[in-house]
């Protein structure tokens, strides 16, 4: 009785509704990347196929080709999501050669983070656009110092290529951990060292447990600074090009500031601070910032009738930033 009942009211409720499939997200290129970003992770870039990214997102191979031409343009992809912020929270109100080092870090921390990363920078005919865009940035902090253009490219070369190369062994080879001696890695070498080779290493064993890539970091950190120092000062640090100024070209150099030129723009110059020691001389820096400018020649090698160097390029790096030398300059020309 029951189930007639049932079967009468069916009836008049019509055919029951047929089951709506449930709609798959549409995939985009994000999706596509993302996947292919934890192949890299899982398997490195030899396990990034076409066919593993479709398996990891459920769907075939031919659903990939809407968003990437094949599998060199999914790698340019990745590439571009892994190494496009290279550098860009760089706070470009920190101190030139505190931005240098905020870009090591940076570099640092998404290589070894993803080691598969430094593999994606270029090939040996072509730099991929976002590591490009990567070094550009750098480009740009080196520019707010006080390099000129070689020192500048060699410092750009130096920079990049010493911090990937260090990271990427960081990421592929780490040092020892705490607690860990380093015959742990060398084990299986070691079982065939002479006992000269064993002795060497076991008397360094205890150092190179301590030793870590945090210290060997902050080594090419504190280099990098040493090296931007020097060329700050204008000696030749990065490459073998020392580039002196001719005697012939200094001596062709103008004399100093007349009294006129002095009663000019003495008013342009900015107070000194009352507090501590007594303010160098401004017409004599001055002197000296003008000298730098017409001959070319290092900040160090500035005669010293000028005062030190190291006030020179102080004074001219706070005048520059406000504004001040720019007002001098045009004062002066006109």
């Amino acid at each position: 009785m029951t189930r007639s009942m049932n079967t009468a009211e069916a009836d008049a409720d019509g055919p029951a509704a047929p089951t709506r499939a449930v709609a798959r997200p549409r995939l985009t290129l994000r999706d596509v990347v993302l996947a292919a970003r934890a192949v890299l992770s899982e398997g490195g870039v030899d396990a990034l196929t076409m066919s593993a990214v479709a398996t990891r997102l459920g769907v075939t191979p031919m659903a990939l080709y809407r968003h990437v031409d094949g599998r060199a343009a999914l790698l340019a992809a990745v590439a571009d999501a892994a190494l496009e912020e290279v550098g860009a929270a760089v706070d470009p109100s920190v101190p030139w050669d505190d931005a240098v080092v905020m870009w090591m870090a940076d570099v640092r921390h998404r290589i070894v983070e993803s080691p598969w990363t430094a593999q994606l920078i270029g090939t040996p005919t072509q730099i991929a656009p976002a590591w490009a865009a990567a070094l550009d940035r750098l480009l740009a902090v080196l520019e707010r110092g006080p390099l000129d253009d070689d020192a500048r490219a060699d410092a750009l070369v130096w920079i990049a290529r010493t911090t990937v190369g260090v990271v990427l062994l960081e990421a592929k080879s780490p040092l020892a951990r705490p607690g860990q001696a380093v015959g742990t890695a060398l084990e299986s070498a070691l079982e065939t060292a002479s006992p000269e080779m064993a002795r060497r290493w076991a008397r360094i064993d205890t150092r190179l447990t301590s030793y870590q890539d945090d210290d060997l970091f902050e080594d090419l950190v504190r280099q990098t600074r040493v090296r931007l120092s020097d060329a700050a000062a204008g000696r030749p640090c990065f490459g073998k090009r020392d580039r002196p100024v001719s005697d012939q070209a200094a001596a062709e150099a103008p004399t100093d500031l007349t009294d006129t030129q002095w009663r000019r723009i003495r008013a342009l110059l900015p107070p000194g601070d009352q507090r501590g020691a007594a303010r160098a001389d401004d017409r004599r820096v001055v002197d000296g910032i003008r000298y730098r400018e017409r001959t070319g020649v290092p900040w160090r090698n500035v005669p010293g009738r000028y005062g030190s160097w190291q006030t020179l390029y102080g004074r001219h790096r706070r005048w520059s930033d406000d504004g001040t030398w720019a007002r001098v300059t045009e004062a002066l020309d006109s």
